[in-house]
């Protein structure tokens, strides 16, 4: 048992034991027979015994009864002290925890309010006392203020070490983010660890620079609604915002505006929080935390999630010491997204292609240069890189509409994955690349030069795992460059 638990425990007993001494102290003062107080469950219908004093041998309570089953149901949602007469009010017979007749003619019941509503009920049954006297209700008064500074203080503690665990919870998420291998384990353990803040209506998005621009990479695995793959940061979102300003921006959204990224993501209500990644101050990644609910952004949970990615930029600073400050962590010296992040794109994005409104459509596919033997024998390798810049440039699905990403997966060869609402994107896209290619492609050095593409694709279910979609377009690709296609779907 951890000591947060341990106290919890504590504060409980203590407050029954209060509750407890209180009980006695009322029936001493008041004289009465028995006091006693039931705590009531209205989703059940049920009363609950708390505790009782009294100075008679023959009562014996329930823990329980249905509220159906005892006077005191009649009662529960009373509002001030109530005086009931035995026989007028209610009968001798439903004084059921006596085993012999009942010694009492009145019964006062004091009601246990808590945010205006009646949670529990003491009843004070006496032989003698058929009106109150100033010092029975100085004695009411005193009791009824006394429980409610005692719930006060023992809900406080409880919220307090409520706070106190989510404290050390929070510290232990931070020690294991801290002590994470690489860049991609990081990305993935700080996304896992962002949605436990975002909750079941909510999501964490990652988005990193590649391609020569910001773009969408990975989501949560449990993100709601989580926006495709690929999707270009747009001037007035909040993520330009806060890469802008190298600082953290909060928004709620009205009429799903500020956007969070574009005006093409899902539609965006509630409230985000986009937080700067940094490497020695050059921002190289972009959190995106987000929630229906704007209440879910408290200032510790706003403070919690700045802090995790401020642990995660210096995580990164002690991996990487040497990054250039031109570099980018995820990106490739071609302008396209590294493959362990393109693999990991490709798995998160079948995670999530059922929690879009069913309507998100997902192509992964290969693209290589037909012609690369013929091109290695006129150039030198200078040009040759260069012309892998040129063609990655050209390939990019952001030119002719569509969200994706592309990676480089080997020397000539590449990796794409596309997501939309449109199924038609796919033919967008590789119809614009297409017409791309039909001129000759411009190199740095002044020099054009016919470049044959050609490209492999399959539009996987969802239920295949990411190296195996690999293989199946890599299977086709080959296919597309051995019966010289521009491109095959598989």
């Amino acid at each position: 048992m951890s000591n947060s638990t341990k106290r919890e425990k504590a504060y409980l007993e203590n407050f029954k034991i209060m509750l407890r001494d209180m009980l006695f102290l009322l029936r001493t003062s008041l004289q009465a027979e028995t006091v006693s107080m039931h705590w009531i469950n209205d989703n059940r219908s049920i009363l609950v015994l708390e505790n009782y004093a009294t100075n008679q041998k023959n009562v014996v309570f329930k823990d329980r009864v249905e509220k159906k089953h005892s006077y005191l149901g009649k009662y529960s949602a009373i509002k001030s002290v109530t005086r009931l007469e035995v026989g007028t009010h209610i009968n001798m017979e439903e004084l059921e925890h006596y085993t012999s007749a009942p010694p009492v003619r009145y019964i006062y019941l004091i009601p246990f309010k808590y945010n205006a509503d009646t949670v529990a009920i003491t009843a004070v049954e006496t032989s003698e006392k058929s009106r109150l006297t100033e010092v029975d209700e100085a004695a009411f008064s005193a009791y009824e203020e006394i429980q409610n500074r005692l719930l006060q203080t023992y809900l406080e503690l409880s919220d307090l070490s409520e706070k106190q665990i989510q404290w050390s919870e929070y510290d232990e998420v931070a020690g294991k983010l801290a002590k994470t291998g690489s860049p991609m384990e990081l990305a993935g353990n700080l996304l896992a660890d962002l949605q436990g803040f975002a909750g079941h209506k909510g999501g964490a998005l990652l988005l990193a620079r590649g391609m020569d621009d910001w773009h969408t990479v990975l989501s949560s695995e449990k993100a709601s609604h989580p926006p495709p793959v690929g999707l270009p940061v747009q001037a007035g979102s909040i993520s330009e915002q806060a890469l802008s300003s190298g600082e953290s921006q909060f928004n709620s959204h009205f009429n799903a505006n500020p956007k969070r990224i574009s005006a093409h993501e899902p539609l965006c209500n509630g409230a985000t929080l986009a937080v700067p990644i940094t490497h020695h101050q050059r921002r190289q990644l972009l959190a995106l935390v987000y929630n229906e609910n704007p209440l879910v952004f408290t200032e510790a949970v706003k403070h919690k999630l700045n802090n995790l990615c401020r642990i995660a930029g210096l995580k990164i600073e002690a991996m990487l010491p040497n990054l250039d400050v031109h570099d980018d962590i995820f990106g490739t010296p071609f302008g396209s997204y590294r493959q362990e992040l393109f693999m990991e794109c490709v798995a998160a994005s079948l995670k999530n292609m059922n929690d879009i409104n069913g309507v998100m459509r997902t192509w992964v596919g290969m693209v290589t240069i037909g012609n690369v033997a013929d091109l290695r024998t006129k150039y030198r390798l200078e040009d040759l890189m260069d012309l892998q810049r040129v063609v990655l440039r050209h390939l990019r699905p952001q030119n002719f509409g569509v969200t994706g990403i592309l990676s480089e997966y080997s020397d000539y060869i590449y990796t794409f994955v596309l997501q939309s609402s449109d199924e038609a994107a796919i033919s967008h896209w590789h119809e614009g690349v297409r017409k791309t290619f039909e001129s000759p492609v411009d190199f740095a050095s002044g020099t054009s030069e016919k470049v044959i593409i050609n490209i492999g694709y399959i539009e996987p279910d969802g239920e295949t795992e990411a190296d195996s979609i690999m293989q199946q377009a890599k299977r086709v690709m080959n296919e597309a460059v051995k019966n010289k296609k521009f491109i095959i779907q598989g």
